[in-house]
């Protein structure tokens, strides 16, 4: 029997690591989720180490709890989020002057490398860059490769950020021994793998509801065009409702999964008159609030939120091209939140989603938003080891060669 390849995922963020092991069947090429689970973390905070011991203990437990679910792991990639994060998309050209005009990897590597060429803010390093489109002689391409033409052009999505976070993140990695092979911007594995081929033909507004950082982008043309990650998200909620309350962080968040809605009318049970029991630590009597009063203190942190990625997208001067908005994360869950950003956000069509049940093959509880990220993440590297490996090794080549094609193609960042 063939040993399985099996590949760790991690999304770090918000208080948490949620990790999942992935590996692909080798004779349907169909991704199958082995195992999975979430890890509270107090050395995160929106996808920023505070303390790499705790978080390095954490990742160390993720693995361990991966590798005796699923077997052993193979390759580990890490999902980029945060407010340390900027991106760009950059277009980079060639000339082709030989006369021979088909296009070789090497130009296409070239072509890569100059749309790379980009000005960087002090202290920020590339973090990974992306192809999205190739262009030859100015139609779009899927593949360049062994095509001719005179003239070829690339649309890359390039992920930058902050070298000290990041080399946080690669220490807490390195103490939990072991080795990291690559990263990719959470969003760009999101908009591959949630949204559906209607969201990718209209144009569609992204947006992953974390717990610490909310990240928005708009996919249009075949690509992720542009992109933000934003320093609040869903976490605002639960604090709003601890003060308001006068209760402890844990138990507004109780309330918030139990009773919370972001609009009028949209409870999955029970109904706005409906007392909800307030504890206290300073008195024995019970306090109480009813549903309606809940949303009063929920529905403006949400409208706020909404209308500050609105603002931030509004400015990039690619809103236009968004004609339904996707929400997906933890924070999509709570009951009401589609009504709140048809108002919020000004569209007709919103949806929340996951990652489509028919791209893996998986547990259902893999297809929770909370995990969209990392399965999303798990799936994009997954599909492109099956490129590399039909590409690279004909015959059942070594997985080395595999994972070294994909970074060839700057798929991922060191």
């Amino acid at each position: 029997m063939a040993k399985q390849n099996i590949i760790a995922a991690l999304d770090i963020g918000g208080g948490k690591v949620t990790a999942v092991a992935a590996t692909t069947d080798q004779q349907t090429n169909v991704v199958k989720i082995l195992a999975g689970a979430e890890f509270a973390c107090d050395g995160i905070t929106a996808g920023v180490i505070s303390d790499i011991r705790a978080t390095a203990n954490t990742i160390s437990k993720a693995l361990a709890y991966l590798e005796e679910n699923a077997g052993p792991i193979c390759s580990l990639y890490l999902a980029l989020r945060g407010k340390h994060i900027e991106t760009y998309t950059n277009r980079g050209s060639l000339t082709i002057s030989r006369i021979d005009t088909h296009i070789t990897q090497e130009d296409i590597d070239l072509v890569i490398e100059n749309a790379k060429s980009i000005s960087l803010k002090t202290n920020f390093e590339i973090l990974s860059a992306v192809p999205q489109a190739f262009y030859i002689n100015k139609e779009i391409m899927k593949n360049p490769e062994d095509m001719s033409g005179s003239s070829l052009e690339v649309d890359v999505h390039i992920t930058t950020g902050l070298k000290t976070t990041f080399d946080n993140i690669n220490k807490a990695i390195e103490r939990a021994n072991w080795p990291l092979t690559g990263s990719a911007y959470g969003l760009i594995c999101l908009a591959e793998c949630v949204l559906t081929e209607e969201d990718k033909d209209v144009g569609a507004l992204l947006i992953d509801m974390g717990k610490d950082t909310t990240s928005a982008g708009i996919y249009a043309n075949n690509s992720l065009i542009c992109s933000y990650d934003l320093d609040f998200g869903s976490d605002l909620i639960t604090s709003d409702i601890a003060k308001c309350l006068h209760i402890s962080h844990k138990e507004a968040e109780n309330i918030k999964i139990k009773y919370g809605a972001a609009f009028p009318n949209n409870f999955e049970n029970g109904n706005e008159n409906e007392d909800i029991v307030i504890p206290s630590v300073y008195n024995k009597a019970e306090n109480r609030i009813n549903r309606e009063s809940l949303i009063d203190i929920i529905r403006p942190r949400v409208e706020n939120i909404f209308e500050v990625v609105r603002e931030k997208i509004q400015a990039s001067n690619f809103y236009e091209f968004a004609n339904t908005a996707v929400l997906t994360g933890g924070g999509s869950l709570l009951p009401g939140i589609k009504e709140q950003a048809r108002t919020s956000l000004n569209m007709k069509y919103v949806t929340c989603a996951t990652v489509q049940n028919d791209l893996v093959e998986c547990d259902p509880q893999f297809l929770n938003p909370k995990y969209a990220t990392a399965v999303s993440l798990a799936y994009f590297v997954a599909k492109r080891q099956i490129t590399y490996s039909k590409k690279s090794a004909p015959n059942g080549g070594k997985l080395r060669g595999i994972l070294d094609g994909i970074k060839k193609w700057e798929l991922f960042g060191d």
